[in-house]
């Protein structure tokens, strides 16, 4: 008898811990679904990912997928930063927006950097530590932001929200890794 009552014990608490094994999503749109508002935008930006083709998608190279996009957004933000900074017309604007443009220079270049951490922190398998870079990218990019407040709307463009969008999504899909 007591080995019946073992074995039932057994089964059901087999059943309890594959229960909470979370199931990685099958499809790039449920996928993108965990992004909220911008699932949109990462179906647009991952669909072509032969990651995303695959039924379950392959959910560590999306979100390696999406921490390179990131990346890409970053850098060319820091080099229009780069050109906006170095031209004169800067020059003989606000020194908020003169402000503006050194410091996001630096924090959007700082913010690449850590998404291309992130990024090999993906191929090592270390989610903790890649998420963290990948929060700490978007923190900067925030910072950024608040800085240009004071920069009169349509003086400075290129600080668009893409990059902080792309953090949400590649935030997102790594989180589901981590479950």
């Amino acid at each position: 008898m007591a080995s019946s009552s073992m074995i039932t014990f057994t089964v059901a608490f087999c059943l309890v811990a594959a229960s909470a094994v979370a199931v990685p999503p099958a499809t790039l749109q449920e996928t993108c679904k965990s992004a909220g508002e911008q699932e949109a935008l990462c179906v647009e930006i991952l669909s072509s990912n032969p990651a995303a083709q695959k039924t379950p998608v392959d959910t560590l190279a999306l979100a390696n997928a999406a921490v390179m996009a990131a990346v890409a957004n970053a850098t060319g933000t820091a080099d229009e930063l780069d050109r906006l900074y170095d031209a004169e017309e800067t020059k003989t604007k606000s020194p908020d927006l003169q402000r503006c443009v050194e410091d996001c220079n630096e924090r959007y270049k700082s913010a690449a950097q850590f998404l291309s951490q992130a990024s090999s922190k993906l191929d090592a398998g270390t989610i903790d530590e890649a998420s963290v870079l990948i929060g700490g990218a978007q923190s900067v990019v925030k910072l950024c932001q608040r800085t240009c407040q004071s920069v009169p709307q349509g003086e400075l463009t290129v600080c668009s929200k893409n990059v902080d969008r792309l953090c949400t999504i590649a935030a997102s899909i790594t989180g589901l890794l981590q479950k």
